[in-house]
């Protein structure tokens, strides 16, 4: 997919702009089709530092070198592509407010996708956009959320990209946000990508991050007790909206709880029954809001049936997460198509 994805940034460049490509343990073409396209790339063979930050840092030393320095980062992943002007709204929106900017980062079904697909886009839209959103109107600022992302320069003396973690991005968040350099939410730049076709994939890449989401939420409560004792209130509400499970874990863990607490209610107990209830109607409510104001186009009534299977599926994800955990960096699978 690379070379769609230079042709799609390249009219989005201004003098002064300089674009990198970074080949990370690649075995393909990626460099040649750079060479073609007039586009810088720069190699890196390590596979005992393998995945995404060490990448990141890579080329991060790699700017170091140089005379004249970036003012403004920005992260795109070679699967994605800004709408058009979005990579300028991005910039100067970073420029502007001194901060680290991320974009509105929609992952979207292929044309024919399964409802699996089309489910997995919702519960996209729900994390990446209407979470976001709430969370900006708030004032708590958001999650980095792995492309589309600005960073001002002078970040770099104070963090590192440099991580094997599957979730870098969530964790790269979250330590800027403890230094009081939280990233903020800007939704008029917009990068879109597509799940993978191919079943193993997108089985892959689903695995991928919700292991990695599940694993990170063991370091949130000792950040959320740090960020009480020192009264930072944004802090704490940041790593509480991290520490959410992924959304059919969480209605498993809710409807869990309802059963558990049914049987305190027939030993006559019945205010935590009552808890439960109304928390999951709060939850299920606030899907069927999302689902109404956002996701029509998405998800069909008639899919409901299709709903349940997907819910199923999930867990043997859960399943593997206790027996045979995703620790490490794993290419997505992508389909022959898109290969170049």
């Amino acid at each position: 997919m690379i070379e769609q994805t230079i042709l799609a940034l390249l009219p989005q460049l201004i003098e002064g702009d300089r674009f990198i490509v970074i080949a990370d343990n690649c075995t393909d073409n990626t460099v040649s089709i750079c060479q073609t396209h007039s586009v810088e790339v720069i190699e890196r063979h390590d596979l005992h530092q393998a995945g995404k930050g060490f990448a990141l840092d890579y080329g991060v030393q790699h700017l170091n070198k140089s005379v004249d320095v970036p003012q403004t980062l920005v992260v795109l992943d070679a699967d994605c592509e800004f709408e058009q002007g979005s990579l300028d709204k991005l910039v100067n929106q970073s420029q502007i407010q001194n901060s680290v900017i991320q974009s509105l980062y929609l992952m979207k079904s292929p044309i024919g996708a399964s409802i699996k697909t089309r489910v997995a886009e919702f519960a996209w839209l729900v994390k990446n956009k209407i979470r976001p959103t709430g969370l900006a109107k708030m004032k708590i600022g958001c999650h980095l959320q792995g492309s589309g992302m600005a960073f001002p320069w002078r970040l770099f003396t104070k963090v590192s990209f440099a991580s094997g973690s599957i979730v870098e991005d969530l964790e790269l968040g979250l330590k800027l946000a403890s230094i009081d350099e939280q990233a903020k939410f800007y939704p008029h730049a917009v990068v879109n990508s597509y799940f993978p076709e191919s079943s193993s994939g997108t089985e892959s890449q689903r695995t991928r991050w919700e292991h990695g989401h599940i694993s990170a939420m063991s370091i949130l409560p000792h950040m959320m007790l740090t960020a009480l004792v020192k009264g930072r209130v944004n802090v704490f509400l940041l790593a509480l909206d991290a520490a959410i499970p992924p959304t059919v874990l969480w209605i498993f863990i809710v409807v869990l709880t309802n059963f558990l607490t049914l049987i305190l209610l027939l030993l006559g107990l019945p205010t935590a029954s009552y808890i439960s209830l109304t928390l999951l109607l709060v939850l299920v409510g606030a899907i069927a809001i999302s689902w109404l104001f956002n996701g029509r186009s998405i998800i069909k009534l008639k899919d409901v049936f299709g709903i349940l299977a997907y819910v199923f599926s999930k867990f043997s994800i859960y399943k593997k997460f206790f027996t045979a955990r995703q620790k490490e960096w794993v290419r997505t699978e992508r389909d022959d198509k898109y290969e170049q």
